[in-house]
C-alpha cells in the first residue's frame, strides 16, 4: 500500500477573515480522503505566529461557537520556531487556507516557493492580483472583460483632496455607489453610499483596512458566482446565485445568519449561463490562475455578465458556494479536495521537469 501524502493545511492568519479560514480548514481536514492523506494542521495566530500541529490541534478542540474560533498563543515568530519548520519540511503538499492579507495575497505562496513545497491553488502573481480589486479590474478590462465603472483612491489623495474626489464620484459614477478596500474579503469594510454625506464615513471605514480604496458604481443586476477548477485546461462549474435579504451580501449575511439564499444552479437563460462560465475561465486565465478560484459577477439586463471580482481562495466549508457548485457538476466535497491536491502536484511536477531541462 502506498504511503499516505502528508497534507499540510495552513489556516488562520492576520486577516479579518481569520475565523472563516479556521472553519474552512476544519472541514477540509475532516473530509480529506483518509486513504490518501494524513492531514497535518498548521494554525497561524491573529498576530501571524505559526503553531505546531500539536498546538493547533489543542486550540481546535476548544468548544467555541462556529465562526468564532480564534487561534491565539504567546509563541515566538516562525523563524525562531525550529519545531514548526521541521514539521513543514516533512509535508508533501500544502493546502493554504489563510484568507486575506498575508495568505491569499501571494505572500504565503512566495514563502512556500522559497521552501520548495508544492501547494494548492494560484501562484504568487495570480494570488496578488486576485487580492487587489483595483489591479484585477485593470487586467480584466485589458482582457476584454466587462467591469463596473470605478475610481481608485489612495489615502494620501483623500486626505489632501476629499472635496475634489467627492465631485469626481458624483460626475463619473453617481449614487448609489459602493466603497470597498482594494485588498480585502468577505465584504468587510464595504459600504453602500447614497450621497456625498455618506461618502466620508464609508471612506474612513475602508481606509481603516487598506491604503487603497475602490469607489464603484452600483450595478443593478443579479449576483452570480462561478467556480473554476484546473490548470491550463481550467473548467467552469454551473453558476450559482446569491439572493441577499438586505441591501447587499455583507459579512453578517455570509456567515452569521441565514438571511441570504444561495440558489444553485442559478435560474439563468442558457445563453446567460454560458456567458458567465466562459467569462469565468477568461478571468481565471487573465490573472494566470492555477488550481481553483471563484469568479463573481453581476448579471445585468443592459450589459450581460459583468465581472465583479475573482477570489483565488474562496470559502471552503461544505456549504460555501465553491464546493456547492462543483457538487452540482457531480464532484463531492471529498473528491474536490483530492482534485485540487492533484492539480497542485501536476503543476509542481511540470515545473520541476522544466527546471531539470535547464
Amino acid at each position: 500500500m502506498a504511503a499516505k501524502l502528508r497534507l499540510g493545511v495552513v489556516f488562520g492568519g492576520r486577516s479579518v477573515e481569520h475565523e472563516v479560514s479556521v472553519m474552512s480548514a476544519m472541514d477540509v481536514m475532516r473530509a480529506a480522503d483518509p486513504e490518501r492523506f494524513e492531514a497535518v494542521p498548521f494554525g497561524v495566530t491573529r498576530d501571524g505566529r505559526w503553531l505546531t500541529p500539536e498546538e493547533t490541534r489543542g486550540l481546535l478542540e476548544r468548544p467555541d461557537a462556529p465562526f468564532q474560533k480564534r487561534l491565539d498563543a504567546d509563541v515566538p515568530q516562525l523563524l525562531e520556531r525550529r519545531e514548526v519548520l521541521e514539521e513543514l519540511r516533512r509535508v508533501d503538499v500544502v493546502f493554504p487556507l489563510v484568507h486575506g492579507v498575508n495568505g491569499e495575497d501571494g505572500t504565503l505562496q512566495g514563502m512556500l516557493e522559497l521552501f520548495g513545497l508544492p501547494y494548492c491553488g494560484c501562484g504568487v502573481a495570480a494570488s496578488a492580483l486576485g487580492m487587489d480589486k483595483a489591479l484585477q479590474k485593470q487586467i480584466f478590462r485589458a482582457a476584454g472583460l466587462k467591469v463596473a465603472r470605478h475610481l481608485t483612491v489612495r489615502a494620501q489623495e483623500w486626505g489632501g483632496g476629499s472635496e475634489e474626489i467627492s465631485r469626481g464620484v458624483e460626475a463619473e459614477l453617481g449614487y448609489p455607489a459602493f466603497v470597498k478596500p482594494s485588498n480585502g474579503g468577505s465584504s468587510v469594510g464595504v459600504s453602500s453610499v447614497r450621497s456625498r454625506e455618506d461618502l466620508g464615513e464609508a471612506m474612513r471605514a475602508a481606509f481603516a483596512l487598506d491604503r487603497k480604496v475602490l469607489v464603484e458604481e452600483r450595478l443593478r443586476g443579479r449576483e452570480v458566482e462561478c467556480a473554476v477548477l484546473g490548470n491550463d485546461d481550467a473548467q467552469a462549474s454551473p453558476p450559482g446565485e446569491i439572493v441577499p435579504a438586505g441591501e447587499f451580501y455583507d459579512y453578517t449575511a455570509k456567515y452569521l445568519d441565514e438571511s441570504a439564499r444561495l440558489v444553485a444552479p442559478a435560474d439563468l437563460s442558457p445563453a446567460a449561463a454560458q456567458e458567465v462560465r466562459t467569462d469565468a475561465v477568461r478571468a481565471f486565465r487573465a490573472i494566470d490562475g492555477a488550481g481553483f478560484a471563484r469568479v463573481d459577477f453581476f448579471v445585468t439586463e443592459e450589459r450581460g455578465a459583468v465581472v465583479n471580482e475573482i477570489n483565488t481562495l474562496p470559502g471552503f466549508t461544505p456549504i460555501s458556494m465553491f464546493p456547492r457548485l462543483w457538487q452540482l457538476a457531480g464532484t463531492t466535497y471529498r473528491e474536490l479536495i483530492s482534485r485540487i491536491v492533484d492539480l497542485a502536484l501536476e503543476r509542481w511536477m511540470a515545473r520541476s521537469a522544466r527546471d531539470a531541462r535547464g
